[in-house]
């Protein structure tokens, strides 16, 4: 101990027991501040976890419900696609709307040769033919028969012939409008036209079935354009010998 400073000193030692005393206070003190503090980093650190963990929940919870809801949404559209095509399948009737819609489509071009051909033993398709036929008669168009065949396809709703015009020409704006309309009435799936040889120069045939037509066997109309005859050896003929 005598080695210790100031150890023989009243002085010394009174006043080196003081600082002493006032650095262990001081040391004290700051024990106290730093557990403190430590104690509100703790409440944080857990406050800021949760914070994390609730935010991480929600976005997850959100996905889960974004991913419900496009599920809901292909589930619905599916729905309304299956329930269309039921509906066509159900009926080929034209209706009321449908029936003006095509008039005022094909009126502007009178005259027009038309061929109806309906599925042999079909009594709903042929009663789709007899619509269409009144509304081409009533239109000014040439169909004054309807003639009842055994098809080699099926096509559904409808189908429309043509034959591949000579080189240079084109075909009558009349065969664009009717498909246009076709294609609006959401009776053909595509704004196409099926090249068949067999029918007479200038003259559209419409062949009325009960299931989907292929889809190769449609010539592709552009928009805004009359319609093309392409690929008519790739095409077979879906319409029956008369």
């Amino acid at each position: 101990m005598a080695m210790l400073p100031g150890w023989n000193s009243l002085e010394a030692v009174g006043s080196i027991g003081h600082s002493l005393h006032m650095a262990a206070m001081v040391v004290l003190a700051l024990l106290v501040v730093a557990e403190g503090l430590a104690l509100v980093y703790d409440d944080r650190k857990y406050a800021l976890v949760g914070a994390a963990e609730r935010e991480t929940i929600v976005s997850r919870d959100q996905e889960g419900l974004a991913v419900a809801e496009r599920h809901h949404n292909q589930i619905a559209a599916l729905q309304r696609d299956l329930e269309e095509a039921q509906r066509q399948q159900a009926s080929l009737r034209l209706t009321t709307i449908g029936q003006q819609a095509l008039l005022d489509a094909v009126s502007p071009f009178p005259g027009q040769q038309i061929e109806i051909v309906s599925m042999l033993g079909d009594p709903e398709g042929q009663q789709f033919a007899n619509d269409f036929a009144s509304v081409a008669q009533q239109a000014g168009w040439n169909a004054t028969s309807i003639n009842e065949a055994a098809l080699a396809t099926n096509p559904s709703g409808i189908e429309v012939l043509y034959r591949e015009p000579p080189v240079g020409e084109v075909p009558p704006p009349a065969l664009a409008a009717l498909v246009d309309v076709l294609v609006d009435l959401r009776i053909l799936p595509a704004r196409s036209v099926t090249i068949c040889e067999e029918v007479a120069s200038e003259v559209i045939r419409l062949v009325v079935g009960t299931r989907s037509a292929t889809a190769e066997l449609h010539s592709s109309l552009s928009p805004k354009e009359p319609p093309e005859a392409r690929n008519s050896a790739m095409v077979p003929d879906t319409a029956a010998e008369q």
